[in-house]
């Protein structure tokens, strides 16, 4: 009992008046920890500094109370008047301290800040954003008429007088020819994907060199061009002998052609009356039943996923809205086309991929279209391209 005066002693606290023995405390039937207990309490009520000054954050669990597991453990007074004191301090400078229990039992907090509302937009959205300062409020809103074209139903009554504007702000430019499906796909082309095929260009250079990299695009073109020619000619019901150097396209191709039906058109250009591009679709077809829009692709790598073409089904739904909005169907008694496949071969000769777009999957690329079209138009209004 000697020690436990020295240590309060240590704490701050006289020893006289508070010796144990005067208290009672010196009875072996009393436990060492009831002893200490009852020191610090008293301890408490005379120090203030010692005292819970908010009197809602009590001393955290493992300084107060020991562990049930095993046998109990001694806990000097010395040490936890210690850690008390320190707890203190801390909820003396801040009332938001929580104890141990409370932090592993408490919800996140959401911390609130005034901020500006920004609205939610993609990159490409911003991009446009970007690309329309500068220019009037109703230039904008010509150019934003594109979005409001629907893939295959006319015009809402509150668009409806937005037709003629945009047809002048085309008209304003110039144009020698409107502007083709495949050169505003590449003129709108992302700084990733310019990457891409930069690198492409350059590991395929270092591999040929410049001379047989240009002689390796003019024969990949000239083979394209022979598939679609013998495509046309078979569906045609005036096949042509085929070369030997599109022999595996062919062989990747027999499975695809017998299912396509009733031929309305192959190889025929197409100009769209409200967005004013042009292009050249492959065919348009019956397939699985309903009129649909089909482009032939050649490959030397497989292609099993939409993931894998890359911009292609834009192009098809491109040409589907360009269809369904211009005469071509009407005067031909053809309905609405609402889907459209893509259909890969390969130059190995393996079955070709037919990658179906039904119509859920053509809006949502008409909505991506339409994008890449709007990036175009903007940019072309300020000359960013040619």
């Amino acid at each position: 009992m000697l020690t436990l005066c020295h240590r309060l002693g240590r704490l701050g606290l006289s020893s006289k008046g508070w010796f144990p023995q005067s208290q009672g405390y010196c009875s072996q039937q009393e436990s060492v920890q009831d002893v200490i207990a009852s020191i610090i309490k008293t301890a408490k009520a005379n120090d203030p500094r010692l005292s819970n000054r908010t009197g809602k954050n009590p001393v955290p669990s493992k300084v107060r109370e020991t562990k049930k597991q095993g046998a109990p453990k001694v806990v000097r007074g010395h040490e936890e008047s210690e850690q008390t004191n320190s707890v203190q301090k801390c909820a003396a400078l801040s009332s938001d301290i929580a104890s141990e229990a409370e932090i592993e039992t408490a919800e996140p907090v959401v911390m609130e800040r005034k901020r500006t509302p920004v609205p939610s937009q993609t990159l490409l959205k911003k991009k446009v954003l970007q690309e329309l300062e500068g220019q009037t409020d109703e230039e904008a809103e010509t150019i934003a008429f594109i979005k409001s074209v629907r893939l295959s139903q006319p015009l809402t009554p509150e668009v409806e007088g937005y037709k003629e504007k945009f047809a002048s702000f085309v008209e304003k430019m110039n144009l020698k020819r409107l502007p083709a499906v495949t050169r505003i796909i590449s003129a709108t082309q992302t700084d990733y994907q310019k990457y891409i095929l930069q690198q492409w260009k350059l590991r395929m250079i270092e591999k040929l060199g410049l001379q047989g990299f240009e002689e390796y695009q003019k024969e990949t073109f000239a083979k394209g061009h022979q598939l679609h020619s013998a495509i046309q000619q078979e569906l045609s019901d005036k096949p042509e002998e085929v070369t030997p150097n599109i022999e595996g396209y062919w062989k990747s191709l027999q499975l695809v052609l017998p299912a396509i039906e009733h031929v309305h058109s192959l190889e025929d250009e197409i100009s769209h009356p409200l967005l004013h591009y042009r292009g050249i679709f492959d065919c348009l077809a019956i397939y699985r039943g309903c009129p649909c829009v089909i482009d032939w692709k050649a490959s030397a790598k497989p292609k099993p996923t939409l993931r894998d073409t890359y911009d292609y089904p834009l192009q098809l739904v491109a040409y589907a809205g360009a269809l369904n909005q211009s005469d071509y169907l009407l005067e031909r008694g053809i309905p609405h086309v609402n889907n459209a496949a893509l259909v890969v071969a390969y130059e190995n000769g393996d079955p070709a991929h037919i990658h179906f777009l039904d119509a859920a999957k053509c809006q949502y690329y008409w909505k991506k279209w339409l994008e890449k079209l709007h990036l175009y138009w903007v940019a072309k209004s300020k000359g960013d391209v040619a």
